[in-house]
């Protein structure tokens, strides 16, 4: 409820009183002093728990107003008490403290100096009880505002906080050291969401016993201290890593049963991963040097993303012999790959399978339709993407023959397949090849398929990214079209629907 809402309730309740009031006077005028002092007395009877807010104007018990209060955003709810006497005392419990650009203006200079000066006055205005929320977003930090921060934060941190954020911008002067003394039990029982960014936690306190969330983003944190949180913090369901560069190693115990989601994203110095949780369901790898991945043989993993340089640095994918109720398979690699992408089982839950191989990371002698191995090993797939956008120059064309395409007979059908997209999609031959041996298979159930020619249009589960042209689409677009129309129009069974997306603009050739 904002400060509009607020003021029209106020309105409408004290016109409402003004109306009683000459109601009661012309009623009432003959009536003797003895009975008005009667009157008073019975509205001043009510019970401590029923107290009401009368120097506002309001007629709703006091609890109900300082509920509504509590709602309003933090500049409301500090004006509001600024201009109510009755509201002062509700502003000095205000549970939810968020401090950034949009809350405090945008008259606050770009050292972030005005930033910790209104910080630091409103709360000394606050009494630093029933906090539950604290957001602290500094655009920028030095270190001669530390003695300020801590104290800030020694006001805001109080026993019963639920979520504590603390960002600063990433051209920070200096790093900030978060005052793990704070961290007091009291706080580590009733904390359940830590975020931070851009910088230090060595927490020496222990355990966490509600923690349920916990984000870190290019904070300074050793795989040592990590491993030592993450033990004292049982009841953790969410764990996001980004940029955390003193990160040498992630070891996920057995002892977090409740982890459902994993996301570790730029880690530069992250070389061994190591996890046991077993009902962790989503994982998403984005990094370039992990190179020792281990997946604990009880890890129920539905979702599993592996953004890397090179795919066969996880010796084949074999690790994922342990996770095999995989249900979306996502895996992108942008260097060299020459040889096939293989899976070490069959996947018989996996329903959704996106591989990218885009950029200069396809060598000119990849065999494209050494996928269909790979396809054969997931008989419940229902959605296929592929990215394969690159030149298609040195990659071998396609006979004037139609039947010369290789087959492999006696593999299963696909009859769970609705969707296939190829982004990048070229004359190369294993392309056309894998192409048609896809719709072979999958006619029974197939109703789209997409060919992407120019590249620019990346839609997937994640949302739609748009991307730059690759060179020579243009001068590649007439073969690939012929070879569309030679090798897979014609293959199209008549439920599904052809889509080709062409440099110039989209066209449905079916």
């Amino acid at each position: 409820m904002g400060m509009l809402a607020l003021t029209r309730l106020m309105s409408t309740q004290s016109e409402r009183r003004r109306r009683r009031r000459q109601i009661r006077a012309r009623d009432q005028c003959s009536s003797s002093v003895a009975n008005r002092k009667k009157e008073v007395g019975r509205d001043e009877d009510v019970s401590p728990g029923a107290k009401r807010l009368r120097s506002s104007g309001m007629d709703l018990p006091e609890d109900i107003w300082c509920h509504i209060h509590s709602l309003l955003p933090l500049r409301d709810a500090a004006r509001t008490a600024c201009v109510s006497r009755a509201f002062s005392q509700s502003w000095r419990c205000h549970p939810n403290l968020t401090f950034n650009k949009s809350i405090l203006g945008s008259n606050t200079n770009e050292c972030g100096t005005d930033f910790i000066r209104i910080i630091n006055h409103v709360l000394k205005t606050h009494s630093g009880t029933n906090v539950k929320t604290l957001t602290l977003e500094l655009p920028y930090y030095k270190n001669a505002w530390r003695r300020r921060l801590d104290s800030c934060l020694q006001i805001a941190m109080s026993p019963g906080i639920e979520e504590i954020t603390l960002s600063f911008g990433f051209f920070a002067k200096a790093i900030y050291k978060f005052p793990c003394w704070l961290l007091s039990d009291r706080i580590t029982n009733s904390v359940r969401c830590l975020k931070l960014q851009n910088c230090v936690f060595c927490p020496t306190v222990g355990p966490f016993r509600s923690l349920a969330v916990l984000r870190f983003s290019a904070v300074r944190i050793t795989g040592d201290t990590l491993g030592c949180l993450l033990s004292n913090s049982l009841a953790l369901e969410w764990l996001e890593l980004n940029s955390c560069d003193k990160l040498d190693c992630l070891k996920i115990p057995c002892q977090l049963q409740r982890l459902s989601y994993l996301r570790v994203c730029l880690c530069q110095r992250l070389y061994v991963i190591e996890i046991k949780a077993p009902n962790l369901r989503v994982f998403n790898l984005d990094t370039e040097k992990a190179t020792k991945l281990s997946l604990g043989v009880s890890v129920k993993l539905k979702l599993l993303y592996i953004n890397s340089p090179d795919l066969a640095s996880y010796t084949d994918l074999r690790l994922l012999s342990n996770v095999p109720d995989l249900e979306s398979l996502n895996l992108k690699s942008w260097c060299q790959v020459a040889s096939p992408v293989m899976l070490p089982v069959k996947f018989l839950h996996l329903k959704e399978f996106n591989l990218s191989l885009n950029g200069h990371g396809v060598s000119e002698a990849y065999d494209y339709f050494s996928l269909s191995c790979l396809l054969d090993c997931c008989p419940s797939l229902e959605n296929i993407f592929l990215n394969v956008s690159h030149k298609c120059v040195g990659h071998e064309a396609m006979s004037e023959d139609p039947t010369h395409t290789r087959q492999m007979p006696g593999q299963q059908q696909h009859s769970n397949l609705r969707s296939v997209t190829i982004l990048g999609f070229c004359y190369a031959k294993s392309l056309v090849e894998l192409t048609c041996y896809i719709v072979e298979k999958a006619a029974s159930s197939l109703e789209s398929l997409t060919l992407d020619i120019h590249g620019t249009c990346l839609v997937t589960v994640y949302g739609l990214v748009i991307g730059p042209m690759y060179e020579g689409k243009f001068e590649e677009a007439p073969r690939t079209l012929s070879a569309i129309r030679t090798y897979i129009q014609g293959k199209i069974p008549s439920t599904a629907k052809l889509n080709v997306l062409e440099p110039c603009g989209p066209r449905n050739t079916a």
